[in-house]
C-alpha cells in the first residue's frame, strides 16, 4: 500500500527510516504518474531533495501538484 508524505513530519520519518519514496506527477492529460524513486536527503517548507536510484540529486517541489509516496506494509 502507498502513503502519501503531506507533512513535515511523514517527509522526515521517511528521511530517517531511509525509506524508497515514489514521486508522482501529472502528464499532460492530467493522469498521475510516477517520475521518480529515491531517497529524501532533505527538505524544506518547499522543496524535497532526493538522492535517486541512479545516485543522482533531483529536486522537487511541494507545491506544484507533486506527490511523495513511501510503501507501507
Amino acid at each position: 500500500m502507498l502513503k502519501k508524505l503531506e507533512s513535515d513530519a511523514d517527509l522526515f520519518a521517511a528521511a530517517l527510516s531511509q525509506s524508497s519514496v515514489s514521486v508522482w506527477q501529472t502528464d499532460i492529460d492530467g493522469v498521475y504518474c510516477e517520475v521518480d524513486r529515491g531517497i529524501i536527503d532533505r527538505f524544506t517548507k518547499n522543496s524535497v531533495r532526493l538522492t535517486t536510484i541512479q545516485d543522482e540529486i533531483a529536486y522537487y517541489f511541494r507545491d506544484d501538484g507533486t506527490l511523495f509516496r513511501v510503501e507501507t506494509e
